[in-house]
């Protein structure tokens, strides 16, 4: 999987003579798994005087300006594993035969069983060593340990002795490599890079002039797209209603709209375009039936694609728009009548008016209201910032005492003018907005009590009509 630039970061460090200054940039990437990963590019200097002396270099994480002719060490000595003493040897070579027939005396003297029980200080030293390296406190192990080397003590010093050359060299080799590179940077000037916000800010900004003289200049350029028309075309909704608007006809049959994203290729989707009225507040608008949708998701639950900035549209009431659309009900969005007002003067609206006849001049008949009723149509109470209502605390609050009075004296003119017109009156308590099956299933018993037809899927007979 092969890794890809997300983005590049800036880091700048003043140079030896402080007039310019040193810059390399660190790269992100990333691959379809998820990993990632940095890549820094090469330091470059920006300082005519210091480039003419000093080359860059790093050395064990740090970073410097090096003068020309000098060098950092690199060829770090190594010695040969076979000349390198063992632990039994390393231990021969620091406490010798006599010590070492101590440690053994005093870790075998009666009642000496662990190490708070020792006395000689070489005994105790390389206990704790024992026990540090291997978790274990008891002497046994070490006294066969001990006695082992003294039984092979000449061969271990013979062997000392062998690479006792070896090792001398060994040592020599480091000190020099030691000076050469304390030398070396006490000679040179050591860095310090830091992110450098400004360039990178800068260089942002330049990117993104470039990307917009690229797209100015490739505008026009053909391309290939995928078309297609969208799911709404083929349904006419001139002379109909969607929420508050009136759709009056229709003003352009092949809209296109086109989709470019930065990766893929690009999507023309064909629509229709439609001159629209709000009956709530006049607003003329062009609207697009691809629009003309209600979608879901988790935060916002149900929630139409297009509304009328006059008005609000709750999930429960887009939930509900949703389901009637799919059983094929014609309904009327915000219904007003004449007569019906609030205390403000203000028309009061249902939030669904159906009709399933027409008077001698063609004028609907509307028999139909349904109401959606949240919580506050039934306790006192107010909704917070975050649309919860809460009840908690109300009772002594005058003007929440108010607004409640006021709701119910609302809901009862609805209901007297709805039994003088002779329109039904339905009213869906707010609990049943959790449940869309269950909301559904209220709506379909309110249709079919009222005697309205709608559509149901049937997989044997396909699509068909049912009281």
């Amino acid at each position: 999987m092969s890794y890809e630039e997300d983005y590049r970061e800036p880091y700048r460090a003043k140079c030896a003579c402080g007039q310019g200054y040193l810059q390399f940039y660190r790269i992100h990437l990333s691959n379809d798994w998820g990993q990632e990963k940095e890549n820094d590019t090469a330091v470059e200097i920006f300082c005519e005087s210091c480039k003419k002396k000093y080359h860059y270099e790093r050395n064990h994480g740090s970073d410097y300006l090096v003068p020309d002719g000098l060098s950092f060490p690199n060829q770090i000595p190594e010695l040969n594993r076979k000349y390198s003493y063992t632990d039994r040897e390393q231990l021969v070579k620091k406490y010798g035969q006599e010590k070492i027939e101590a440690m053994v005396a005093d870790m075998t003297a009666p009642k000496h069983r662990f190490i708070k029980n020792l006395e000689n200080d070489d005994a105790i030293e390389f206990a704790n060593y024992w026990a540090q390296r291997y978790r274990k406190k008891s002497l046994a192990p070490m006294i066969l340990y001990l006695q082992s080397v003294l039984e092979q003590y000449g061969d271990l010093e013979h062997s000392i002795k062998y690479k006792k050359p070896y090792n001398e060299k060994y040592h020599q080799e480091c000190d020099t490599f030691s000076k050469m590179e304390m030398e070396t940077e006490e000679k040179s000037y050591r860095l310090l890079f830091q992110y450098d916000k400004q360039q990178d800010e800068a260089d942002k900004e330049r990117r993104r002039r470039e990307q917009e003289r690229y797209e100015e200049e490739h505008r026009y350029d053909d391309f290939e797209a995928v078309v297609h028309y969208d799911s709404s075309y083929k349904r006419d909704f001139s002379n109909q209603y969607w929420d508050s608007y009136f759709i009056k006809e229709c003003t352009d049959m092949q809209h296109l709209s086109l989709d470019k994203p930065k990766y893929g290729k690009p999507v023309i989707t064909i629509a229709k375009e439609y001159a629209c009225v709000c009956r709530i507040c006049g607003k003329e608008e062009k609207i697009l039936s691809s629009s003309m949708k209600i979608s879901y998701d988790e935060e916002r639950g149900y929630y139409l694609e297009k509304s009328c900035s006059c008005h609000g549209v709750s999930s429960f009431e887009a939930k509900t728009m949703d389901i009637l659309d799919q059983l094929g009900i014609t309904y009327i969005r915000e219904k007003s009548f004449d007569g019906l007002v609030g205390n403000s003067g203000k028309n009061l609206r249902f939030d669904f008016i159906l009709s399933k006849s027409v008077d001698e001049t063609g004028k609907a008949i509307f028999d139909l209201a349904i109401e959606l009723q949240g919580p506050h149509h039934y306790k006192k109470g107010y909704y917070d910032e975050f649309g919860t209502y809460v009840t908690n605390d109300c009772s002594d609050n005058e003007s929440i005492n108010d607004r409640f009075e006021r709701q119910l004296k609302y809901d009862d003119k609805k209901k007297k003018y709805c039994q003088q017109h002779g329109i039904s009156l339905e009213c869906i308590k707010y609990t049943a907005s959790n449940d869309i099956d269950r909301l559904e299933k209220m709506l379909r018993n309110i249709l079919k009590q009222h005697g309205y037809r709608y559509f149901v899927e049937n997989e044997k007979h396909g699509e068909q009509m049912v009281y």
